[in-house]
């Protein structure tokens, strides 16, 4: 099945109007989750069904193609508990140059 032209102002890096539902899933169901609307969600369960889609999120991999605050939330919705992937480890903690890195110039401290 052909993507809807409604649809298909989501997928601006692809060739929209060559996506097939059935051979592009994995395109169509975490581009749609992450930037779709109320509407496209709508259609994304009617097209996949609620027992596809939950067994989509609960792939961490999958559920990992979801920005941050999406993957909360679609785990929650679609599992009942709210999860998060961990993104990279160490955090966004303070950096440290040796001083002798620094360029000439900088300030030491």
């Amino acid at each position: 099945m052909k993507l809807p032209e409604k649809l298909q102002r989501l997928f601006y890096r692809y060739h929209a109007d060559r996506l097939d539902t059935t051979r592009h899933a994995l395109i169509i169901i975490p581009t749609v989750l992450a930037d779709g609307t109320l509407e496209d969600w709508d259609w994304l369960f009617d097209v996949y069904g609620w027992d596809t889609l939950q067994q989509w999120i609960r792939e961490p991999l999958h559920a990992r193609m979801l920005p941050p605050a999406m993957e909360r939330f679609w785990t929650l919705v679609l599992d009942g508990v709210p999860r998060e992937t961990p993104r990279w480890q160490g955090g966004n903690a303070l950096r440290r140059v040796p001083p002798m890195r620094c360029p000439i110039g900088f300030p030491r401290s």
